[in-house]
């Protein structure tokens, strides 16, 4: 598998960032912070958003921090099982870049479910989190033995923007500020 992404042959998967589970998630602050800058480059490049929430009625909406954008309408999928990878469209493009929480859980389930599908899955190790840190670590080393791309945020930035300076140097101006 390589490791290049074509951004128009790409989607951004944003798995069970739950008021409720943002409460109790190791480090969320730092997740929501990275996953809205996800969300943002996203966007300046077209990258269809889609959000997966796992018992609403239990764990609480989306956080509303990641839905402010005046005109977005991205798609939200509810469930009740653990992998996301069952309540996605099942035409999503080649590779897919996903985030959220809980990464023993519904992450590691949906990127494998992804993957079996014929995906090219990218984890970004530092915009997914788990309520025990030590839960999140052994699921990525997991994932890592299985081939997956674990990454890191600013890596799959680059990655993003290798076909454009602009968006790249937007979020370097901003992040020095």
């Amino acid at each position: 598998m390589s490791w290049r992404i074509d951004g128009r042959k790409a989607a951004i998967i944003i798995v069970d960032v739950q008021e409720q589970l943002v409460s109790a998630v190791a480090g969320a602050e730092t997740i929501l912070a990275k996953i809205d800058r996800l969300l943002d480059i996203g966007k300046r490049l077209a990258i269809p958003v889609h959000f997966t929430e796992l018992a609403p009625d239990r764990l609480g909406p989306i956080s509303s921090r990641l839905l402010w954008r005046p005109g977005d309408n991205e798609p939200r999928f509810a469930r009740n099982s653990i992998s996301a990878g069952s309540v996605l469209p099942k035409d999503l493009p080649q590779f897919l870049l996903v985030v959220g929480m809980e990464t023993h859980a519904a992450i590691r389930q949906t990127v494998y479910d992804f993957r079996e599908g014929g995906h090219a899955i990218y984890v970004a190790a530092d915009a997914v989190g788990s309520r025990n840190p030590a839960d999140h670590q052994i699921a990525l080393d997991e994932m890592r033995q299985d081939r997956i791309v674990v990454t890191s945020m600013e890596a799959l930035l680059c990655e993003l923007a290798a076909e454009t300076a602009e968006p790249y140097l937007d979020r370097l101006l901003s992040a020095s500020s």
